[in-house]
């Protein structure tokens, strides 16, 4: 999600809202507390590995999730990945969910990560109570290593291994728990996870250029970015065309600054500044994370002219494309890779809990 303005400093608003905000993280203190004390059952012999946000809004876990899943498969470990499937409107749970599921009923970045994750026959589990999916998954189709898709604050959910997702440019904003600030819980939650990966480097001055008092993270500090490799069409993404091959066949509408672009993701900005990176400035339309297009909102657009967006936004927008046969609408195709020594870490908490040996 976007976030409103005062909760990147301090305005008046975020003074106004702090009393609400020493009680959220009140809250989410006790509750941590009595998840400390209190853990849930662990409920299968998989290792649970949970990744997970101390903010709200996107920090890329999706291309991390495919990072982690991939890298896991590739040292021979089966993998499933559970969801929440936010936003889905099925009535019964849990849900299997295919490369061919409709987002609608399962969610959008369920159906992102079964399409990516398909040739891993990684199992791609969504309900709104996780265990739900743990136990399906124990009972069905049993792996050595179950991802939870966000879940940290699920209490409910036993895990093995934490691993939290830090937006390099938003950070933790003013560092103030909701509503004064985007936390969920307060930044001390960050000692009692297991790793913090940050999405696009380390920044300059993390964590104490934001945060109301300075903090020293104690858990182990990895880096992700996100490498642009082409672009996909919309409604046929076996359709690919490298980063060069895009610019030289939109050179014309590029030049003349008529290129469109939209995002309903957590963070618009960064998808929008990747584009600019490219080459490319393109007239830019935030919208909502989780955001369900409709035909009406690309009315205006030009049907002749490139309209770009993230894969995310291409599953919900594939059926529109294929019925309008919009060949000029594409997504941005990125790799995700993180440290190796991430993984390295990984593994030796990983392979000790199961039965396989590292291939």
């Amino acid at each position: 999600m976007s976030w409103p303005s005062f909760w990147m400093n301090r305005q008046l608003p975020t003074r106004l809202l702090v009393p609400l905000s020493v009680i959220v993280c009140w809250i989410a203190q006790r509750r941590l507390r009595d998840f400390k004390h209190n853990p849930p059952l662990k409920r299968t012999q998989s290792v649970v590995i949970v990744v997970g946000n101390v903010v709200v809004g996107g920090t890329g876990k999706t291309p991390f999730i495919v990072w982690l899943a991939t890298r896991l498969h590739q040292h021979g470990l089966t993998v499933a990945v559970i969801s929440r499937g936010y936003g889905g409107q099925a009535k019964q749970w849990p849900i299997v969910v295919t490369p061919e599921s409709d987002p609608i009923w399962v969610g959008d970045e369920p159906v992102l990560l079964a399409k990516q994750l398909h040739p891993l026959n990684c199992a791609v589990v969504v309900s709104p109570k996780r265990n739900q999916s743990v136990e399906w998954l124990e009972s069905h189709a049993p792996v050595d290593v179950i991802i939870s898709d966000d879940g940290l604050q699920h209490f409910a959910m036993a895990r093995d291994l934490e691993i939290v997702l830090v937006d390099a440019q938003r950070q933790f904003g003013n560092g103030y728990c909701l509503p004064a600030g985007p936390l969920r819980e307060p930044l001390t939650r960050l000692n009692s996870v297991d790793y913090l990966v940050w999405n696009g480097g380390v920044p300059k001055n993390p964590v104490a250029l934001n945060a109301f008092n300075a903090l020293t993270i104690n858990a182990p500090q990895y880096t992700m970015t996100l490498v642009p490799s082409g672009f996909r069409q919309v409604q046929n993404p076996s359709q690919w065309l490298s980063i060069a091959e895009f610019l030289a066949r939109y050179a014309t509408p590029i030049k003349a600054g008529k290129v469109h672009a939209v995002a309903g993701i957590g963070n618009p900005q960064r998808f929008f500044e990747s584009l600019n990176q490219l080459g490319i400035n393109a007239t830019c339309q935030p919208f909502a994370d989780h955001y369900a297009y409709t035909a009406h909102d690309f009315k205006a657009i030009d049907d002749e002219k490139p309209l770009l967006m993230t894969q995310k936004d291409a599953v919900k927008c594939h059926a529109l494309a294929q019925q309008g046969q919009k060949t000029h609408w594409w997504y941005l195709d990125v790799n995700p890779q993180a440290d190796e020594a991430l993984m390295t870490a990984l593994l030796a908490r990983i392979l000790p809990k199961t039965t396989l040996k590292e291939s």
